[in-house]
């Protein structure tokens, strides 16, 4: 586990992107969720991908930010991957949010979009304590490591409240330092 302060501009440009991405109706309303509940789940998720990229860097690794934060016109363009490895491998990102997460999951509905790795980070909140996500509250995060995909397709499909996924305990994820190594060439 590292944990990895989230300073205050990383913050602005991933809620901006957030609310732009929603506003303008193009990304996909998974959950059937109000706007403002659509707008901090896309922020977390993009927020926790622009730490990631920001951790590779601070590890001397060498990647461009590329359409990180480039919207593509309609509902149904996603992007294939959140990052990927010069051997070719895939990257996503999950985003543990609330003080109560202890474990990444992937819908069912995304899983069929093959990742190689997957990626868990728990946010941490100042004075959070029930469901409700101020994005202005993030502290930091704790980048707690990663898992390959064949394991996770053992995992059995679980529902947490908002449809079947394929889940993974935060502490039993291998640490972030063996997937990072994949980065350098």
């Amino acid at each position: 586990m590292i944990k990895v302060q989230i300073t205050s501009e990383e913050k602005k440009r991933c809620f901006d992107f957030a609310s732009l991405i929603i506003n303008g109706g193009n990304q996909y309303n998974r959950f059937n969720k109000s706007l403002n509940v659509q707008i901090v789940r896309t922020y977390i998720g993009k927020l926790a991908e622009y730490v990631f990229l920001h951790f590779l860097h601070s590890k001397g690794v060498q990647y461009d930010e590329g359409d990180m934060f480039e919207i593509f016109e309609g509902q149904e363009n996603a992007d294939p991957h959140d990052f990927i490895m010069p051997n070719g491998k895939t990257v996503d990102i999950k985003t543990a949010s609330l003080p109560f997460h202890s474990r990444i999951m992937v819908p069912m509905s995304q899983f069929h979009l093959k990742k190689d790795f997957y990626v868990g980070i728990k946010l941490n909140f100042i004075n959070t304590q029930d469901r409700s996500i101020n994005p202005s509250k993030i502290n930091d995060c704790i980048l707690f490591g990663y898992i390959e995909r064949s394991v996770l397709e053992q995992q059995p499909t679980k529902s947490f409240g908002e449809g079947p996924c394929k889940s993974y305990a935060l502490s039993d994820l291998k640490p972030i330092s063996q997937l990072i190594e994949g980065f350098t060439p």
